[in-house]
């Protein structure tokens, strides 16, 4: 007897095909699939629009003032409704407010960054105190025409005023904090006079923005407050011979 071998052409639909297809693959290797997105939660839904509120509202108030700028302004700036605006902020004196308390936590940062390479370079611990401050609170113009324009307004009410010296005053303790730290060896600084070597830092590099901007070409960054260490320095020096 022959062998007779019959074959049979099977045509599948196109599902059947992917059916086939998907049962007869190679099982995955569980390592190489890719991990599931996670959805950022609530918490950090609202702090990444609050952020964008911010960043939004510095603008706004620069460009237009403290007054000029509306809550419409801003939330066009940003691409938020009213409605994410207001789950966020109350008024516009809040939002200032936060804005003085972003800068104040990254000055603090970069501030303790700073002063820590600061006392490990070789030189004048003033003058790497000096460098360190500069760089870690440097000249902002959006941020400086909102604070001079809001610290006239606050001086006119009383009760804006309060919030606005609490902050000052925690600018004033990081400064005097890096500088007990930086002049901790140097016998020319009495540690009593620190708060007022704090305030008066603070003055000069806030009045040097000031008179930076209205006489651009003959205030560098930084010269005044170089200028006034020197000065104390000298001074202190004289007063221990």
């Amino acid at each position: 007897m022959k062998n007779v071998s019959c074959s049979r052409t099977v045509t599948l639909t196109s599902n059947q095909l992917n059916t086939y297809l998907y049962r007869n693959a190679p099982a995955r290797d569980p390592v190489s699939r890719r991990p599931a997105r996670t959805r950022p939660t609530r918490a950090q839904t609202r702090a990444q629009t609050r952020e964008r509120i911010l960043d939004g509202a510095l603008e706004a108030f620069a460009e237009r003032g403290f007054h000029g700028a509306t809550q419409e302004d801003i939330c066009e700036r940003v691409g938020l409704s009213r409605g994410a605006y207001n789950s966020s902020f109350r008024s516009k004196d809040e939002l200032f407010f936060a804005l003085y308390d972003r800068v104040i936590e990254r000055l603090q940062s970069r501030l303790e960054e700073a002063t820590a390479s600061a006392l490990s370079m070789p030189g004048s611990t003033a003058d790497n105190f000096l460098k360190a401050f500069i760089a870690s609170y440097p000249f902002d113009r959006d941020w400086y025409l909102l604070q001079a324009e809001f610290g006239l307004y606050a001086l006119r009410h009383p009760a804006m005023a309060s919030h606005y010296a609490e902050r000052q005053g925690r600018i004033l303790v990081i400064i005097e904090g890096a500088l007990a730290d930086i002049l901790r060896e140097d016998s020319r600084i009495v540690a009593r006079d620190l708060p007022r070597i704090a305030r008066l830092i603070l003055a000069v590099h806030e009045g040097s923005m000031f008179q930076g901007l209205l006489e651009p070409h003959e205030v560098t960054s930084g010269e005044l407050l170089d200028f006034l260490v020197d000065l104390m320095l000298a001074g202190a020096a004289t007063s221990v011979d």
